[in-house]
């Protein structure tokens, strides 16, 4: 290599350190966009004090009065501290919220590594009941903004209703298919004499 490649390798190299070096200095102390920022959101519900928390939650007959617990988990998993977080709540409109934290909420100094945890408590509008052999499934978003921009969302689902289930007409061989297929030899027996004549 002669001294010419190696002077211009060496200046490629230094070059380029400087502008990395720079990028990262703007990003971390003002000066430019937060690079290597990362969110996660997870939105998870069940019967306030009872049970796991699921996606999905189905409440039986008894269980429509129940107060009803969303938790919303935010998880910095970026490189940086961040400011100006947002997390909103979309409660859909057969639920009303009776406690917890709000719909709506704002932090700062975001460490990486760091988990924010929210707890929304709601309850199923009661007009939701007047009406008969209804089932229905409501879902429930959350979302995470950071500077105003979205970074995600997760949703929960809350399922209700009193289907009745009516006897079913009795089906199987004894019922169905035995005289049917009784039937459809008669007809092919049948069939094959008057052929035969």
């Amino acid at each position: 290599m002669n001294k010419k490649t190696t002077k211009n390798l060496i200046l490629s190299v230094a070059t380029a350190a400087f502008l990395f070096k720079g990028e990262v200095y703007a990003d971390q102390y003002g000066g430019g966009e937060v690079k290597n920022k990362s969110f996660r959101i997870e939105k998870e519900v069940r019967i306030k004090h009872e049970g796991d928390y699921e996606d999905k939650l189905v409440l039986d007959d008894g269980e429509w009065g129940e107060v009803i617990e969303f938790r919303v988990e935010i998880k910095n998993e970026g490189e940086v501290e961040t400011d100006d977080m947002k997390m909103e709540d979309f409660l859909p409109e057969e639920m009303y919220r009776v406690g917890g934290d709000g719909l709506t909420e704002y932090w700062n100094d975001f460490e990486p590594g760091e988990t924010k945890t929210f707890y929304i408590d709601a309850k199923i509008d009661e007009d939701e009941f007047d009406r008969e052999n209804f089932d229905k499934c409501v879902v429930n978003k959350a979302e995470v903004r950071y500077d105003g921009d979205f970074e995600g969302a997760d949703t929960a689902t809350v399922c209700y209703g009193d289907i009745e289930i009516t006897e079913l007409p009795e089906t199987g061989i004894g019922t169905t298919m035995l005289p049917l297929g009784l039937g459809l030899i008669v007809v092919g027996t049948l069939v094959k004499k008057s052929r035969k004549k």
